[in-house]
């Protein structure tokens, strides 16, 4: 239920982006000495701006870990996902190191943060 509301809104501010972007885009660049309402349009357009920029991402930066320091040399770190659904995916960081050292799990903690916040304590478990 609550995926269903938070996929409505995301398409209701789509479509209002979409508008705003369209209403920006009539409105002219106007400064306060062309007319007596140019202090409105740019109001307006300044409006129409913001709610074009507003919107949610789905985009997950990058953990961007290209390499570590394991046992005093640099090893090179590949990120590949193991396992991906709408809500979640399932990451894998593989060292091209041939030394036994335990699995770990890491969870990210359902704040509304990427996970990518934990990319330091990933690159100090690679390690």
């Amino acid at each position: 239920m609550i995926y269903l509301a938070y996929q409505a809104q995301a398409d209701f501010v789509s479509a209002v982006r979409a508008t705003a972007i369209g209403l920006a885009a009539l409105m002219p660049d106007v400064g306060p000495e062309d007319f007596p309402g140019a202090r409105w349009v740019r109001s307006a357009r300044a409006m129409q701006t913001m709610l074009s920029h507003a919107g949610l991402t789905h985009q997950r930066p990058d953990f961007a870990i290209r390499s570590v320091v394991s046992d005093g040399r640099e090893v090179a770190v590949t990120e590949e996902a193991t396992q991906v659904t709408p809500f979640a995916t399932l990451l894998h960081f593989r060292k091209d190191s041939t030394a036994e050292q335990p699995r770990v799990l890491v969870v990210a903690p359902l704040s509304g943060h990427f996970a990518t916040l934990l990319r330091n304590t990933v690159e100090t478990l690679l390690a």
